[in-house]
């Protein structure tokens, strides 16, 4: 006697490797894309990189004067928040 209850019929586990075949697909896809979208975030990164290293000191003190000079609410409220941190880190 051959127990057929535990068979799986051929056509459930033909679907179920074109779904599994499907996912792989769909998973590659994806791979793929995370490794373009990482490549262009380390791409950028390594530009800003060397552009900061090629600005000198007074090019970012001209920089943040433009901007204070720009926002100067925004400024004010920035210097604000670093000198009360500032004041909490060396109160001990």
């Amino acid at each position: 006697m051959t127990d057929t209850n535990n068979a799986i019929p051929d056509s459930e586990s033909s679907g179920e490797v074109c779904s599994a075949a499907e996912a792989l697909k769909l998973a590659k896809a994806e791979l793929e894309k995370a490794q373009a979208f990482y490549e262009k975030v380390r791409q950028e990164a390594a530009e800003r990189l060397q552009s900061v290293r090629q600005t000198s000191v007074g090019d970012m003190i001209d920089g943040t004067l433009d901007a204070v000079r720009r926002h100067p609410g925004a400024s004010l409220t920035m210097a604000a928040l670093v000198g009360v941190f500032l004041g909490r880190l060396f109160r001990r």
